[in-house]
């Protein structure tokens, strides 16, 4: 019996010194930008440790760096199931969910934070954000007054009182916002650019349009208005407009991977099918890890009949973003057409359950806000 134990103390004593060198190679590779080596080295550590808080951590990280929001949700929530009391760890965690403007999923996350360090300016930045984005801009309202009273307050947090004032409907106190942010350093065109941005932020699309058509007659060759002004009228669904916008942004910058994914996204959406692909190819080169990029990508291949290269293009849509249900119905789609059925019901029953914890989210804020159970 003495010589099992002592086997066994050797083995963990060996798989502990070995665990610690992988870590320390990973997190080197981490650093210099080797993101495949640092997975395969931290996804080593945890298979000798799966306990290993740094490296998940770490695997969190890298996940971020490389837009795969979804598996680093998945691993800061691993951590935290070891240690809930982790602040860099919630941080991260919400701040991968608030990346993907999952608003309601980062509330928590952020709400803890701030009653935690409620004089912290980052926590109740993000805590606002979430709050007046997820339809609370009152209780946004309430948390950024104090941060903007000051003489030299940070103009991130006056743009975002000038948001929730636009989202909670007092339009007049965001233009005497927005009038005092840009009052001292904005030429008009940035002035109109940045509340054009607002503007688009909180869904007003009309007024947001005027923003950007005065950034441009202001300055018609401002950089990223008619990108900008492109992205309104695919709101306003003013595909012809918006597609002439978007054109105009491609030449004015043909490195606007924002743009080309924009364009690339209306022509699917107008049935140009190859013509959509050929500007979501180079969005994808440029972007590779927008997953956005992928599910357009997909649904070009799907409707083109190649539902081989869709179901391929739609896997990576939704590993990189588990959270859409769209994704997950497309895909859904293109393994029946391959015969794929076992995969394809697995797929539409996750939208079942996405739209399921949708439906509970609303519920969540319709109580919150008071108005389940009225008359």
């Amino acid at each position: 019996m003495k010589l099992l134990a002592s086997a066994i103390a050797i083995a963990l004593l060996l798989a502990s010194d070995t665990a610690k060198q992988t870590f320390e190679s990973a997190t080197q590779a981490l650093n210099a930008g080797d993101y495949p080596r640092a997975e395969a080295g931290f996804n080593k550590v945890l298979a000798l440790d799966p306990h290993n808080v740094s490296a998940l951590a770490n695997l969190g990280v890298l996940y971020a760096k490389t837009h795969r929001y979804g598996k680093a949700i998945e691993v800061y929530q691993r951590a935290l199931r070891i240690d809930p009391q982790l602040r860099e760890i919630q941080l991260d965690l919400g701040l991968a969910y608030l990346k993907q403007e999952d608003y309601i999923h980062a509330l928590p996350y952020f709400r803890q934070l701030h009653s935690r360090s409620p004089s912290d300016p980052q926590a109740t930045m993000l805590l606002a954000t979430c709050l007046t984005f997820s339809g609370h801009p009152d209780q946004g309202l309430g948390l950024l007054k104090p941060l903007t009273e000051a003489e030299n307050s940070d103009p991130a947090a006056l743009y975002l009182l000038g948001v929730a004032y636009s989202r909670a409907g007092q339009a007049q106190q965001a233009q005497e916002v927005f009038t005092k942010l840009f009052a001292d350093s904005a030429t008009p065109a940035q002035a109109n650019f940045l509340l054009g941005h607002a503007y688009y932020d909180s869904a007003q699309f009309l007024e947001a349009e005027q923003a950007y058509q005065a950034v441009l007659q202001a300055d018609p060759s401002f950089p990223g208005a008619h990108r900008e002004l492109g992205k309104v009228y695919i709101s306003l669904q003013k595909n012809a407009d918006a597609e002439k916008q978007l054109k105009q942004a491609v030449d004015a910058d043909p490195q606007d991977a924002s743009a080309i994914y924009f364009l690339g996204a209306l022509l699917v959406q107008s049935q140009r099918y190859q013509e959509g692909l050929s500007y979501l190819d180079k969005a994808q080169s440029m972007t590779p890890d927008s997953w956005a990029t992928y599910f357009y990508m997909g649904k070009a291949q799907f409707q083109q009949h190649d539902t081989a290269a869709a179901v391929r293009l739609l896997r990576q849509a939704v590993e990189m973003n588990p959270e859409d249900a769209g994704s997950f119905y497309l895909l859904a789609r293109a393994l029946r057409s391959e015969g794929h059925m076992q995969e394809a019901d697995a797929a539409m029953q996750h939208v079942v359950q996405l739209h399921t914890s949708s439906l509970d989210a609303e519920k969540r804020a319709l109580k919150d806000a008071g108005v389940v159970g009225a008359r």
